[in-house]
């Protein structure tokens, strides 16, 4: 008598660990490489598929040497301020691409860790809070000025007014964090205080880290004042890519709406029915409308 087996359970899907989620990311990098043939796609599409991982936090190491391909490199310099232990966006052109710069972040241990990792000759590591009213200074006092290849802002916070203080160097190609709570359609941001930390915002069990930086269509709307426009969104929904004006005049703007991309754990709170704007006004915090 031939016995029966029971129905084998299915397998239940694994949660991936950080180090399988960059294998996966550099594996499907290297699939797009081979297979993707990049004359046959439109902007944003033809960078997108030039994105991959190495140091960065999520692609952005791709998204930046490819908008560096289209812009042309003419300095071999950057600037990136909110650098983490990682060297944020930086760290690939620091490592890989033998570039000069300054990198800054406001807490004593990220730093030490850079500093370990970077810090030479070429690429000076700072600890420093960077405000509008410090910015051009710490720049300048590194020898920076002008015209360089690339600048990343993602201090959490005041990006956009940094942004907007920023006269000491001209960068070809910028990135700049947002905060995909706000949506893809208001230009908004909170306003600006000097010492300001999402850790600090009350109460942290509602608002918490969430109140903080800007909308995307307002890093779109601070960059156009500077006379930058935007060209690709990070797919993971933290970074904006823009470009000078006056660089790589094929690559056509991209309109906010259209590039949005949320992220992961901010679609989770909007499906818990987290509204910013509504908890904003419930808790007077007050944000501000940027006008183009």
């Amino acid at each position: 008598m031939i016995k029966r087996r029971d129905k084998e359970p299915e397998p239940q899907p694994v949660e991936k660990t950080h180090r399988g989620k960059r294998l996966e990311q550099r594996v499907n990098a290297l699939l797009r490489a081979a297979y993707i043939d990049l004359d046959l796609l439109p902007y944003p599409d033809r960078l997108l598929a030039q994105r991959f991982n190495l140091y960065a936090q999520n692609e952005e190491d791709g998204l930046v040497l490819a908008l560096l391909k289209e812009a042309g490199i003419r300095t071999r310099s950057f600037v990136d301020i909110g650098c983490g232990d990682n060297g944020g966006n930086s760290g690939f052109l620091a490592i890989e691409l033998g570039f000069r710069g300054l990198m800054v972040d406001a807490e004593a241990k990220r730093v030490a860790r850079a500093r370990a990792r970077f810090d030479d000759e070429r690429v000076a590591v700072e600890e420093a809070f960077v405000t509008r009213e410090n910015v051009n200074e710490l720049i300048a006092k590194h020898g920076l000025r002008g015209e360089i290849d690339f600048l990343s802002i993602d201090i959490d916070g005041n990006d956009v007014w940094v942004l907007d203080a920023l006269e000491a160097v001209s960068p070809r190609v910028l990135a700049v964090e947002y905060n995909s709570l706000f949506g893809a359609e208001r230009a908004v941001t909170i306003p600006y205080e000097p010492e300001f930390s999402r850790k600090n915002v009350a109460p942290r069990d509602v608002v918490g880290a969430r109140y903080y930086g800007a909308s995307l269509r307002g890093v779109a709307v601070v960059g156009r004042r500077k006379g930058y426009r935007l060209v690709v969104v990070e797919p993971r929904g933290t970074n904006a890519f823009l470009l000078r004006d006056d660089v790589a005049t094929h690559i056509p703007e991209l309109d906010p709406a259209e590039g949005f991309r949320l992220l992961n754990k901010h679609a989770e709170f909007i499906e818990e029915r987290f509204d910013i704007y509504a908890v904003a006004d419930r808790h007077q915090l007050e944000l501000v409308e940027l006008e183009g």
